[in-house]
């Protein structure tokens, strides 16, 4: 009997000692910090409102005064410059880029929000949210690259991206993919009318329909 008793004493330790090393070897689960979330992220996947706002800021609409206290309430932005003209801004992370609010007689009339070169957005990605863009121009081309837009008149928005141009001055010639880096993006009131008044995008050379990825003209 004694020695009965002790066989099940041994095997009781060795059982309390089995689920002690289990417990000491079994590995913790990390707890990953949640990444931060740049505005492209947010502005695709989760907006908060739709274009032609951004972060809440509408161009026509939303006062320079509001569109100010909305910006100083943005923990990730931080204000570089403002006056009755408009305001600039840079994230705080310096990988996602800055932004600029244009102003006229006291209302936001113009957004943009530009992305870091050290991070990437393809095109892809917005039209996955926002669907194909209705119209294409290049409006600035030279040694061999044009600064070329994507209009969506309608939805208040064009994105800005820098092909390779295979054309000459005069007549360039592009290609836009799925994988083409879109460098900005920019909100204003809707309708091509509109469009065609903001002067930095005014010259001769009428907007392309959009065909497709692929070649322009």
């Amino acid at each position: 009997m004694k020695r009965i008793m002790r066989v099940l004493v041994s095997l009781g330790l060795l059982m309390i000692l089995g689920v002690a090393c289990q417990s000491t070897n079994t590995p913790i689960a990390s707890v990953t910090p949640e990444s931060s979330i740049n505005w492209w992220t947010s502005w695709l996947a989760q907006p908060v409102c739709k274009p032609p706002c951004w972060a809440n800021i509408t161009p026509g609409e939303t006062s320079l005064k509001d569109a100010l206290s909305i910006l100083e309430k943005i923990p990730e932005i931080t204000i570089t410059f403002k006056s009755q003209d408009g305001i600039d801004w840079q994230f705080k992370q310096p990988e996602d880029g800055a932004g600029t609010l244009s102003a006229k007689n006291g209302v936001i009339s113009f957004i943009r929000v530009g992305v870091s070169p050290e991070k990437q957005l393809n095109l892809k990605e917005v039209v996955t949210t926002y669907g194909y863009p209705d119209y294409v121009k290049p409006y600035d081309c030279r040694e061999g690259m044009c600064s070329t837009i994507l209009i969506y008149p309608e939805s208040g928005l064009f994105l800005g991206v820098f092909i390779r141009d295979t054309g000459t001055v005069d007549a360039p010639e592009i290609e836009i993919l799925p994988e083409t880096i879109v460098k900005s993006a920019y909100f204003f009131q809707p309708g091509l009318e509109n469009f065609q008044k903001l002067i930095a995008f005014q010259d001769n050379n009428l907007p392309m329909e959009w065909k497709g990825y692929g070649e322009y003209p």
